[in-house]
């Protein structure tokens, strides 16, 4: 008796769709009297995916190696070794039975074969498929589709069933991917937050509420687009993976992300839940990408309060001061409302080079945004304590964006212009951001 064994590498998604195979197959091979084949299963490990498109390893995979095995049927003898499919133009092509051994595989190779011949009948006839058989004594016989039953005991029907094994290996799985990604695939934790550290170095933090930001894609999109858009600039992605510190920036994010699993904060818990493991899934890369937000606020917000130790009260009581300034925080405040008339109130704090905070309750239509460099220009109403931090609270406050020196202004003006020019060059299949 030879021994069966096939063995391949399918997505870990697609093992009960071969379960169900295998089991489809032994029963149809049940019916004609062949044995049934047994399957196993491995663990599941993490490989390379590789888009077919442009050979770059896009992400991982959880992938299962599948074995089937069992024995080689056989009768009075005589076993099916391969089949020969014969095509209008005069071509065979010959597959060995699936989890043939390799001696035999081969053996049956190295036969001499005759286009649409039968040892069986003797009929020489067009014939789509003939079959090749072998006896222990080491005879080969080339038999038609109805002879190999009568010549060798073997059941036609159930040979084709278990022929069915070997198209396994070669199946496409990946049938329900989406625009030719698998839906399984995942991207690695440490790329992704390298990939998002990078953008936000090149382009900035997205605000979704901030008016500069109306018209442009968030960060998300532009990181889904990294790993996903096949009509990326190679240009673009090589930009991305060389820009500087981004790979260590990525480890520090993901220490901090990490620190927050177990949180009282629902958020803090997600993220350093996505940031323990080593893949993520797509659908999460939006959420593990917004810690490099998270991560540059509470930096800012540590050296804001370490500044803020240092502040001290500014100017007296009535005095108008002037100081450069840059806005730390906006707060909305509850309306006071007049008869019909509602006043929209906000809580604008400042902080200078020095640590000095000031602080504006603002009734403006308009007031600077958070990071805004300005000049304060307000009138002093009063100094007050907020936790252990010294405040000077400001009313009928001016705050004109900071001007720069003329020779300043036409220099970064230069560079503006220029990083502009690369970022079209660069990027010319992305919608503007």
């Amino acid at each position: 008796m030879n021994s069966a064994a096939m063995r391949f590498d399918v997505p870990a998604t697609a093992a009960s769709h071969v379960r169900q195979l295998v089991e489809s197959t032994n029963t149809r091979a049940a019916v004609h009297g062949l044995t049934a084949y047994k399957l196993d299963f491995s663990a599941p490990f993490l490989t390379d995916y590789t888009d077919p498109y442009d050979g770059r390893v896009v992400g991982k995979r959880h992938m299962v190696t599948v074995t089937i095995f069992g024995e080689v049927p056989r009768r009075s003898g005589w076993t099916v070794v391969a089949r020969l499919d014969h095509d209008e133009e005069g071509e065979t092509l010959l597959s060995v039975f699936p989890g043939l051994p390799d001696q035999l595989a081969t053996e049956a190779r190295g036969q001499r074969l005759i286009e649409n011949f039968c040892h069986g009948c003797k009929v020489a006839r067009h014939r789509t498929a003939t079959y090749l058989a072998r006896h222990d004594s080491g005879e080969y016989r080339q038999l038609g589709t109805t002879c190999v039953e009568p010549y060798t005991g073997l059941p036609i029907k159930g040979l084709e069933a278990l022929w069915r094994f070997g198209k396994l290996k070669d199946s496409d799985w990946d049938g329900d991917s989406e625009g030719g990604i698998p839906a399984d695939l995942r991207v690695t934790v440490a790329k992704a937050l390298q990939v998002t550290a990078a953008i936000v170095a090149q382009d900035g933090r997205f605000y979704s509420r901030a008016e500069e930001w109306k018209n442009t894609s968030p960060t998300a999109d532009a990181v889904s687009a990294y790993f996903f858009d096949r009509r990326a600039s190679p240009e673009w992605r090589a930009a991305i993976d060389a820009e500087p510190g981004a790979e260590a920036t990525a480890a520090a994010v993901r220490e901090w992300a990490i620190q927050g699993y177990g949180s009282t904060s629902d958020y803090r818990h997600k993220v350093g839940q996505l940031a323990k493991a080593e893949t993520v899934a797509p659908r999460h890369l939006s959420t593990l990408g917004s810690a490099i937000a998270g991560w540059h606020r509470d930096q800012e917000k540590a050296a804001a309060e370490q500044a803020a130790r240092n502040s001290k009260p500014q100017g007296t009581k009535g005095e108008r001061i002037t100081v450069a300034a840059t806005v730390t925080t906006v707060i909305e405040l509850e309306e006071r409302h007049y008869g019909y008339h509602a006043q929209r109130r906000r809580l604008v704090k400042f902080q200078d080079a020095a640590g000095n905070v000031y602080v504006w309750f603002s009734s403006a239509a308009t007031v600077p945004s958070k990071g805004d460099e300005v000049e304060l220009t307000g009138t002093v109403k009063e100094h007050s304590t907020y936790g252990e931090t010294a405040q000077t609270v400001l009313t009928r406050c001016r705050v004109p964006e900071r001007e720069l020196g003329p020779v300043l202004s036409r220099v970064q003006g230069a560079v503006r212009v220029r990083s502009l020019i690369q970022i079209i060059e660069a990027r010319r299949w992305r919608p503007a951001r």
